[in-house]
């Protein structure tokens, strides 16, 4: 997580009502392409897509400004695959003015000289994914020597100080005795972690989803993440998201109450917005039409990742989480 002063995170919260009022979202993630060079288990991305229609950057910059969101993701896919992503990145930032910028990758491509290039451009936050403390996470991305690279060149990274860099990880049913090896790496390598909920809307695969009798084990890792979050203050997800994903598990992977589209959106490759990267076909060229065609009639109940459970916290839970994460980050 990014160090944040005071003024930048009244700023934040200010903004972030204004948003709410106007029904504007907190955050959006510009999926500036849906290749991608892993192919992962637990993801319905992968590969080289043959023919994909790719917005020129001056459209995502122009969503920027209508959307004015808190949080401006660049994903995909793997968005380092994109040969105008600076231009992408310009654009998002010039005309959006969001007060964050992420970078989601799986950082194959990434390296200490990209790095610095791209804090230059304006990204304020890394986010790079790990789904194994180990070697397992080549085999689960089907990328080898990836585990290896990130071991390599995160610590170097987080040498320069930014306190910019957080691992992301899915928690399914194959990771979940892997909790706190993953979240172990954030010290080791000088980052934070944040976990995410697996969801079976992406591949359908229920055996990738945590097992009912499995929930006590759930249960004793996400006590782990909440000791462990108050002991070293790198875990950015608030101990009422780790307490909701138990729900969410314990639930049959549902949460009631999803305001895709309102609260966060996704804006396709090809520069039409989508409720979420569950549901890309349901796709708009704008919020408006997106609110009335999708997100009033919506009734799905079937994820709880990260994006969703950090926007559709209530405003009390949002002043109170994002004061402890304030406090948390400033410690060191």
């Amino acid at each position: 997580m990014p160090q944040i002063k005071l003024g930048k995170a009244l700023g934040l919260l200010a903004k972030g009502a204004r948003n709410l009022a106007l029904k504007k979202p907190l955050a959006v993630s510009f999926e500036i392409t849906h290749s991608c060079n892993c192919n992962c288990q637990q993801c319905d991305k992968g590969g080289q897509i043959a023919g994909e229609i790719l917005a020129p950057p001056a459209r995502f910059g122009e969503l920027a400004g209508e959307l004015r969101p808190l949080v401006a993701q660049i994903s995909g896919g793997e968005p380092l695959l994109r040969d105008d992503i600076d231009e992408i990145i310009r654009e998002v930032k010039t005309q959006g003015h969001p007060p964050l910028m992420v970078l989601v990758t799986n950082a194959k491509l990434l390296t200490e000289q990209l790095y610095l290039h791209l804090k230059e451009l304006g990204i304020d936050e890394f986010s790079i994914s790990l789904d194994y403390p180990d070697e397992r996470h080549d085999t689960n991305r089907r990328c080898p020597g990836l585990y290896r690279h990130l071991d390599e060149l995160l610590p170097r990274l987080a040498r320069h100080g930014h306190k910019d860099i957080t691992l992301i990880s899915v928690i399914r049913e194959q990771n979940l005795e892997d909790i706190p090896g993953i979240a172990e790496h954030a010290p080791r390598w000088n980052v934070s972690v944040n976990f995410s909920a697996y969801t079976t809307l992406r591949t359908h695969d229920a055996s990738l989803t945590v097992r009912q009798e499995r929930l006590d084990l759930l249960r004793k890792q996400l006590d782990y993440l909440i000791e462990f979050k108050r002991r070293t203050g790198r875990l950015f997800t608030p101990e009422s998201v780790l307490n909701r994903y138990y729900e969410y598990f314990a639930n049959g992977n549902r949460i009631p109450g999803c305001q895709a589209g309102i609260r966060c959106l996704v804006v396709n490759p090809d520069g039409r917005m989508a409720p979420c990267a569950m549901f890309p076909a349901e796709s708009f060229p704008t919020q408006k039409e997106l609110i009335e065609n999708f997100s009033r009639g919506n009734t799905c109940e079937g994820c709880y990742v990260s994006m969703r459970a950090n926007t559709e916290k209530s405003i009390g839970t949002l002043l109170k989480d994002a004061w402890i994460s304030f406090r948390q980050f400033q410690r060191d």
